[in-house]
């Protein structure tokens, strides 16, 4: 194919500035919001000792475990507590709390990103500040 042509315009490269203007802005670590959740999945824990708890059964209560409760289990592992996996079904788990870490690591509360329409505007016109910007 040695007669191929592009047709395409050579693209210029970013920069590193351009670059980082462009990434979605992103709290570090999980909301503050998911404290609640996880001390809610820690003391079920507590009170079904050896019965543990189903994944089912964190995944259906939202409002109280949140929409990743597997999320909330991780952060109790990375705070010291042993939890035990047992496969349950097809895609079901069991967690079974078998050691509690009597001085888990505090975590930061994570402050919230600054949503889209409340950052300052240089123009009071959002559709516009990305042409002043430039």
């Amino acid at each position: 194919m040695a007669g191929n042509i592009n047709h395409f315009k050579p693209q210029s490269k970013p920069s590193l500035e351009q670059v980082a203007q462009a990434r979605p802005p992103r709290g570090s670590g999980a909301p503050s919001r998911t404290r609640s959740h996880y001390a809610r999945i820690l003391v079920l824990l507590r009170e079904r000792g050896s019965a543990g708890v189903l994944s089912s059964e964190l995944y259906d209560q939202p409002h109280l475990f949140g929409r990743s409760p597997r999320n909330r289990i991780s952060e109790l592992r990375k705070d010291g507590h042993l939890i035990k996996t047992i496969p349950a079904g097809a895609s079901v788990v069991r967690y079974v709390l078998t050691h509690e870490n009597p001085f888990p690591v505090e975590r930061p509360t994570i402050k919230p990103a600054v949503e889209w329409n409340e950052r300052p505007r240089a123009t009071g016109l959002p559709l516009f500040d990305l042409a002043v910007r430039s």
